[in-house]
């Protein structure tokens, strides 16, 4: 899947994010409180209404065009306002009130799908009421002509910090995962996409070595010290398996536990691009979040390696990594009140010229930059 435009409004909260167009790379910038991270969430939202792993608040409507297995599609949504909104009580999900899928090619759009209090049609045909609270992609997953977008959407990857290091349990005997048949690598990431990272290594581990072998590589050229890596399982009292991850530095095994967090967290990364199917889409908030300063040169390498195979969108305010990624793929946020404006640096005329000053600093100099909130 690659995303080609998004626009999202809130209109409970009174901001939006205007229109917006995607390229298989991109970095958002800006100061901090533009919208960055605003936007990386509602286009992880949005595709969690897809597949039926998220009811939003009420007052919400987007439109997002995207391509999937060579077929453009473009996804329209609105839902109600619901009374006596809580951004902490959401037991009372929204009704959607109109929605529409269209399927283009060239200038041409037919319409796939389309639902509203006196429709609901695929294909041009009648179909019974769909459930008021749920996307019709998540409701049709099964369906011929719905089954691409609701794939494809699953192919979302939502790279997020967390505050802790958690231990992953399953109540599934890791010895039955061993006489299952193995399958071609691409298959394995087609069907693990939403698996937890440390299953997927341990997976990888047990059938595809070669490729964990390598994952271990790229792991310690970021960190020299640690000699080696491995996935454990144990059985824990509630009769569920702990899966855990652990690094062997001078000789000596260390938990999961007792990992640092930036070190957690890029492994995570890499595992979960590693092992990314192609045509993913990979959302990083913060890049820079937990990565140390001897950390950034190899990881953001590593990702501009992969950037051919798949859609990346990241944030970050660093200037090293600003720096580095290639100036065509910037995209200005700024903000007005609650809208949120993306520019691309393309269209910026004093990034285009031959200054020899530091990107970043052409960058901070701007005024889009520097009043990036108004």
């Amino acid at each position: 899947m690659q995303i080609k435009n998004f626009k999202f409004d809130d209109k409970r909260r009174d901001w939006c994010i205007e229109e917006t167009g995607f390229d298989n790379f991109n970095l958002l910038v800006g100061i901090s409180g533009v919208g960055k991270t605003r936007i990386l969430k509602a286009i992880q939202n949005v595709c969690q209404v897809a597949t039926g792993s998220y009811q939003p608040f009420g007052g919400m409507e987007w439109k997002i065009g995207f391509v999937h297995a060579n077929q453009e599609y473009e996804w329209e949504l609105k839902n109600s306002l619901v009374p006596n909104f809580s951004e902490v009580d959401e037991s009372e999900p929204a009704a959607i009130i109109y929605e529409k899928i269209f399927k283009k090619a060239g200038d041409q759009k037919m319409v796939l799908l389309e639902r509203s209090e006196t429709t609901n049609q695929l294909g041009g045909k009648e179909i019974p009421k769909l459930k008021k609270t749920e996307s019709a992609i998540s409701l049709l997953s099964e369906e011929i002509s719905i089954a691409p977008i609701y794939e494809g959407f699953k192919s979302v990857i939502f790279n997020e910090t967390l505050p802790t290091i958690p231990v992953v349990t399953s109540r599934i005997d890791p010895e039955s995962i061993h006489r299952k048949s193995l399958m071609p690598l691409d298959v394995f990431k087609q069907k693990s996409i939403r698996l937890p990272t440390v299953i997927k290594a341990y997976r990888l581990a047990k059938f595809y070595p070669q490729e964990f072998n390598q994952l271990k590589v790229d792991f310690t050229n970021i960190f020299t010290s640690v000699e080696d890596l491995k996935v454990i399982v144990a059985r824990n009292k509630e009769i569920e398996y702990e899966f855990s991850f652990n690094i062997k530095e001078s000789g000596e095994w260390i938990s999961q536990a007792r990992m640092s967090s930036g070190m957690f967290r890029i492994l995570v990364q890499l595992i979960d691009i590693s092992l990314a199917p192609p045509g993913s889409v990979i959302l990083i908030d913060e890049f820079e979040n937990s990565l140390g300063i001897n950390c950034m040169p190899e990881m953001t390498d590593f990702v501009m390696s992969k950037a051919p195979l798949m859609q990346f969108i990241l944030s970050s305010h660093h200037p090293y990594i600003i720096s580095k990624i290639p100036q065509k793929t910037w995209k200005l946020v700024s903000r007005k009140g609650g809208h949120v404006i993306v520019k691309n640096a393309t269209d910026i005329p004093q990034l285009q010229t031959a200054s020899r000053l530091n990107k970043f600093i052409q960058l901070a100099n701007l005024p889009e930059y520097e009043e990036g909130i108004l």
